[in-house]
């Protein structure tokens, strides 16, 4: 991997390096600071079919909508296409991190936008029906492991172990398609980030465009335990192929 591979890392007390002087920090960058990788940028290096299928999908829509301009060479009609898909990938990217925020606010305050907060409300019911009984939950925790990754986790329960994380899709989720895939990669190697004892761990899928439309997923201890072993294979990967592992 290249020295210039942009993520998200973290310095080994756990607070966020996302940029250094207004760019992306970089792999480079984590050689020199001691930093960690995030979670998901170890994860990166396995493949995703389902985010793979999306990105084609939005390079075909792209390719439907955007008209050709008379007499425009071919390389540049496939990059204005590509322009266009990453800017529509962009805006999908960027409304849910504003999604995400009002669901932190929301646990954190019991305020959000009033532009999300039918989605932030949603959200934060279905947590309380998945797990009627907890009532410590602890949003936005970042950490550092020794084992060379970082992370911010949405919402823990240091009394319970147990772990829940947001995704923002579109849809209202009516079409019975599967959403949950290897989210529990990532809820076990969080889990393990803040030294919590083994336990279930929850993904909750918040609509992007339709306001109010929830589903979610639980996996069991037994399942993160899973996750977690895949995740030290993906870590092991990552460290290599970059030939730097971050551990402290």
């Amino acid at each position: 991997m290249s020295d210039s591979e942009a993520g998200h890392y973290y310095y080994t007390d756990g607070r966020p390096c996302y940029e250094i002087n207004g760019r992306p920090t970089t792999l480079r960058d984590a050689r020199k600071l001691s930093l960690v990788k995030s979670v998901t940028t170890h994860l990166a290096v396995i493949a995703k079919p389902a985010l793979t299928n999306w990105m084609v999908d939005q390079g075909i829509m792209a390719a439907l909508t955007l008209p050709r301009i008379d007499g425009e060479d071919e390389a540049i009609y496939i990059r204005r296409i590509k322009e266009d898909s990453k800017a529509q990938a962009k805006a999908a990217a960027e409304r849910g991190s504003r999604i995400h925020d009002a669901c932190e606010q929301l646990v954190k305050t019991g305020q959000c936008p009033e532009e999300f907060r039918q989605h932030a409300e949603a959200a934060v019911a279905e947590l309380h029906r998945l797990f009627p009984g907890v009532n410590d939950w602890v949003a936005e925790q970042p950490f550092a492991h020794p084992l060379g990754y970082g992370g911010k986790v949405d919402l823990h329960s240091p009394s319970t172990g147990i772990i829940a994380d947001y995704k923002t899709k579109s849809g209202d989720f009516s079409d019975g398609k599967r959403l949950h895939y290897d989210q529990h990669w990532q809820l076990a190697a969080y889990q393990n980030g803040l030294m919590l004892p083994r336990a279930q761990g929850a993904a909750i899928f918040v609509s992007r465009d339709f306001p109010g439309a929830v589903a979610s997923h639980v996996w069991s201890a037994e399942e993160m335990e899973e996750g977690w072993q895949v995740f030290q294979l993906a870590l092991a990967l990552s460290q290599k192929l970059s030939g730097y592992s971050g551990a402290f």
